[in-house]
């Protein structure tokens, strides 16, 4: 199948011809969509994309050699219902083509459209797949194209593939409703997805073990700074999920639940949707020497760091399900052979806590120690935050309220000197106490001090929906650091 069979004008949805070697032309409102080294490049003529919108982006780092590829590990995953050919294929977000590699090399498919919305790595996923047969007649295109773009073609793909795509996919449902639509009657998907529990169970293992070790030598084992830093961008992602505003901006934007991606696809009209799980490692050491390593940890750290996290966490691990034993999970979706009609039925949703702060947090109070220094501009007041916010739950946000104009400073950063100091005792759950920093500037856009202060609230928004109020001053001055402590 050509590309020109596989995409319309994503203008006015006309087909798409060749008019030369270098571009595609619309037979409707003539729109042409350039051809660069034999790329279509549907993003190039379009205005800057919003940092919001979706990115058919894989992964641009190289693969671990000596690793199965992420074709293989699927494969056996899936076992013997996997496919003895994709048919007509789209692999979304190629990367560096490690998957695209391990296609072209098997040769089971009629026909490979690769798209990714990085032109750059699509010429080296190009250049990667012309070496490894060069001259052949290959039946794979090309094509840089992002999610704000109807440029696919209903029911023209047998098989899609993704492998690090999902998390970085701002709207997951509306992407799968777009997958359901350009599959063909009996078609299937694959997507290579991480597993919010898994994850889940080794923030909680890390942070035992830096403990223990802390408590054990009176200081943090050498080389902690990737542990650290693991643990709380991946906080940042379990505090926060199910916020778009906040998740936009993240290359990497969720963690996934088998059960709600299940349900997902459910709605977005699979006939059959499975989480299987990849690589199980349900002590957890393999997979975190794996990701240390893949951060550069030092050896010395990570031999003998991972072994130790693996026997900390068994409380945590033993928890999890046969379903959620890997960090990564592959989604297997099957569409229906023709339409049908499907009853679907939502879980219920979670009860909001009953009651004010002091009974939902428990046990010792919550503090914190939030640094303001604010500054006039011509957009309006800029404020550099800074400090740390501890609790007894999660807290999802420091909320400063400017003349009624409200801004948020999330709270996940890595702050082992606020455990060190104030939760010797144990009173606070050590992830909280570890990932509870803050470091970012708010912008109050169109607020300007007057006689150089601005009125001025502080709150703490927790995890359970719950808000604690703070002492705090009752106006904000320019250029004067503040530290509200409480």
């Amino acid at each position: 199948m050509k590309l020109s069979d596989q995409v319309h004008c994503p203008q006015c949805r006309g087909r798409l011809s060749a008019a030369s070697p270098e571009a595609f032309r619309c037979i409707g409102c003539q729109r042409s969509v350039p051809v660069i080294n034999g790329i279509a490049d549907f993003i190039g003529s379009s205005l800057p994309l919003a940092a919001d919108v979706d990115r058919y982006r894989g992964d641009p780092r190289p693969y671990e050699p000596g690793r199965p590829t992420p074709l293989a590990r699927m494969q056996s995953a899936i076992s013997d219902r996997w496919p003895a050919s994709l048919g007509d294929t789209i692999e979304f977000g190629c990367g560096l083509g490690e998957t695209t590699h391990a296609i072209v090399a098997a040769g089971a498919f009629r026909s490979l459209l690769v798209l990714d919305s990085e032109l750059e790595t699509l010429q080296a996923c190009r250049s990667r797949i012309d070496a490894l047969a060069p001259g052949a007649d290959r039946p794979v295109s090309y094509a840089a194209l992002s999610g704000a773009q109807d440029v696919l073609r209903d029911g023209v793909a047998d098989t899609i593939i993704g492998t690090g795509l999902l998390p970085g996919i701002a709207d997951v449902k509306a992407f799968l409703v777009m997958a359901h639509r350009v599959l063909r009657p009996n078609g299937r998907a694959a997507f290579i997805v991480p597993n919010r529990r898994y994850y889940e169970a080794m923030c909680l293992a890390i942070a035992a073990t830096l403990v223990q070790r802390h408590t054990r030598d009176r200081a943090w084992p050498e080389g902690q700074q990737v542990a650290l830093e693991l643990m709380a961008h991946t906080r940042r992602l379990l505090v926060h999920r199910g916020d778009p505003n906040f998740l936009a901006s993240l290359d990497v934007k969720h963690l996934f639940d088998s059960d709600q991606l299940e349900d997902l696809a459910a709605e977005a009209g699979f006939a059959g949707a499975a989480t299987i799980p990849l690589d199980p490692d349900p002590a957890g050491a393999e997979t975190i020497q794996r990701i240390c390593r893949d951060a550069h940890a030092e050896p010395s750290f990570t031999d003998t760091f991972a072994p130790l996290a693996s026997t900390v966490g068994q409380p945590f691990f033993t928890l999890l399900s046969l379903q959620d034993s890997s960090a990564s999970m592959l989604l297997w979706l099957t569409k229906g052979a023709g339409p049908g009609v499907r009853t679907f039925a939502q879980r219920p949703p979670l009860r909001p806590v009953q009651g004010g702060p002091d009974a939902a947090v428990g046990g010792a109070p919550p503090r914190w120690s939030v640094e303001l220094l604010a500054r006039e501009t011509p957009e309006g007041i800029a404020v550099n935050v800074g400090g740390w916010c501890l609790c007894n739950t999660d807290v999802r946000w420091v909320r400063l309220t400017l003349d009624n104009v409200t801004r948020h400073a999330p709270v996940w950063r890595p702050r082992p000197d606020v455990h060190e100091v104030l939760n010797r005792g144990g009173l606070y759950h050590p992830l909280n106490a570890l990932c509870s920093g803050l470091e970012t500037e708010l912008l109050f856009d169109g607020v300007h001090a007057e006689a150089n202060n601005a009125p001025f609230r502080l709150d703490i928004l927790l995890g359970n929906g719950l808000t604690v109020t703070g002492p705090a001053p009752e106006a904000l001055v320019m250029q004067e650091p503040m530290v509200i402590a409480h």
